[in-house]
C-alpha cells in the first residue's frame, strides 16, 4: 500500500547522463500523377500542437521527393516528374500567444479552473506582455497529497525559470491512471489560454501515484510533451497499460529523467531498474538516478545508515535541473 503524503519539496546532489533524442521522419504524400510515394523527410514528424521541424517529403516517380521546408506544420507532397518530387512548402507559423490572457500575481501560486481546480505558480521571469514563450512543468501529487501544497515543492521562485502548474482534481486521494488523463490534458490546454507556453516546451513530472499518471499519460499523449520528470514510482507496473502497449502508443522517444530511492519498499529498485532499462532497450533518452532513501523520507531521516536530505530535497536537486537542458517536443 502507498503511504499517504503531502509532499513539501526543495534541493541536493549529482546528475547522471542521457542518452540521445530519437525523432523518426514521416513518409512523403502521393504527388498528382506519381506512382510512388517520396521518402521520409528527416525530422519531419508534426505534432499535436503543429510545431514540426520540418516538412513532408515530396512524391516522385523517378527518385525519393526531398524534404519541404518548415516550422510547424507538414507541407503536401510536390508533382511527379522525370526525376524526383520536390517537398512540400511548410505551414505558417501557430502563435502561442494566449487567446485569454487573465490578470495574476507573480510568486505565489493562484488557482484556474479547467473543471478542477488547479494551482498555478509564475516567476518573475515570465514577459508580462505575453510575447515571450516559456517552459511548464505540469507536475501530478502522490497518494495523500494535495495540489495546492505540492505547487509550493515545484515552485523555489528566484531565478525559476518556468511556470508550474499542479493539476488538481484528487486531493488527498490517490490517482485513477484510466480516468485522470483527461484531467491532465485539460488542464494542460486551459493554462495555454492564458499564459504563452512553450508549444515544444511542456515538461509533465510526477511523485509516486503522481508517477505513475505521468508515465500514463505521456505513452498516450507524447506528442505533447518534451518529457517527463518521476520520483518513486515506475513506468509501467501501475499504471493500467501493459509495457508492450505503452510503449507501442507512444508516437515519439520522449525524454525521461527517473529518481529512484534505494530503500523505497513501494517501488523496490529491482523492478525499478527493469521497467526502466526497458524504455532504455526500446530507443528512450532515459536517466535513472538512484540515491539512498525510503520512499517518502523527511529531511535527515536515516537510511542505510545515515541521515538523508529527505525526498522534498532530492527533487529540487536531481530533477529541476532538467528543466533547463532545453528539451523540445517534436
Amino acid at each position: 500500500m502507498k503511504r499517504s503524503i503531502e509532499l513539501l519539496f526543495a534541493a541536493s546532489l549529482a546528475l547522471a547522463a542521457s542518452a540521445c533524442l530519437t525523432i523518426v521522419g514521416c513518409t512523403g504524400e502521393l504527388g498528382a500523377g506519381a506512382t510512388t510515394a517520396g521518402a521520409a523527410g528527416a525530422g519531419g514528424n508534426s505534432s499535436a500542437t503543429g510545431t514540426s521541424a520540418g516538412g513532408i517529403g515530396g512524391a516522385g516517380t523517378g527518385s525519393s521527393g526531398t524534404m519541404g521546408a518548415g516550422t510547424t506544420s507538414a507541407g503536401t507532397g510536390g508533382a511527379s516528374s522525370a526525376s524526383s518530387g520536390t517537398g512540400g512548402g511548410g505551414g505558417a507559423m501557430v502563435s502561442s500567444v494566449p487567446a485569454d490572457p487573465i490578470a495574476y500575481p507573480k510568486d505565489q501560486p493562484f488557482t484556474v479552473d479547467s473543471g478542477t481546480t488547479n494551482y498555478v505558480y509564475v516567476p518573475a521571469a515570465y514577459d508580462d506582455t505575453h510575447q515571450t514563450p516559456i517552459t511548464l512543468l505540469v507536475w501530478l501529487h502522490g497518494c495523500g497529497g494535495k495540489s495546492s501544497g505540492d505547487i509550493w515543492t515545484v515552485s523555489p521562485g528566484g531565478a525559476q525559470s518556468w511556470i508550474s502548474l499542479a493539476v488538481g482534481g484528487q486531493e488527498g486521494n490517490c490517482w485513477d491512471v484510466d480516468n485522470d488523463p483527461a484531467r491532465v490534458l485539460a488542464a494542460l490546454a486551459e493554462i495555454k489560454t492564458h499564459f504563452n507556453i512553450a508549444p515544444r516546451g511542456v515538461i509533465l513530472g510526477g511523485y509516486s501515484s503522481g508517477g505513475d499518471l505521468t508515465y500514463r499519460t505521456a505513452f498516450y499523449n507524447a506528442g505533447l510533451f518534451a518529457g517527463v520528470l518521476v520520483e518513486n514510482s515506475s513506468p509501467y507496473r501501475d499504471t493500467g497499460s501493459m509495457e508492450s502497449a505503452s510503449l507501442a502508443a507512444a508516437t515519439w522517444k520522449f525524454n525521461a529523467v527517473h529518481l529512484a530511492h534505494l530503500q523505497d519498499t513501494t517501488y523496490p529498485i529491482n523492478g525499478v531498474r527493469k521497467e526502466t532499462d526497458s524504455m532504455t532497450a526500446a530507443g528512450f533518452p532515459m536517466t535513472r538516478i538512484e540515491v539512498d532513501g525510503g520512499h517518502y523520507d523527511d529531511a535527515g531521516a536515516i537510511e542505510n545508515g545515515q541521515a538523508v536530505p529527505g525526498t522534498s530535497a532530492d527533487l529540487a536537486t536531481y530533477l529541476f535541473p532538467y528543466l533547463s537542458k532545453g528539451w523540445k517536443a517534436p
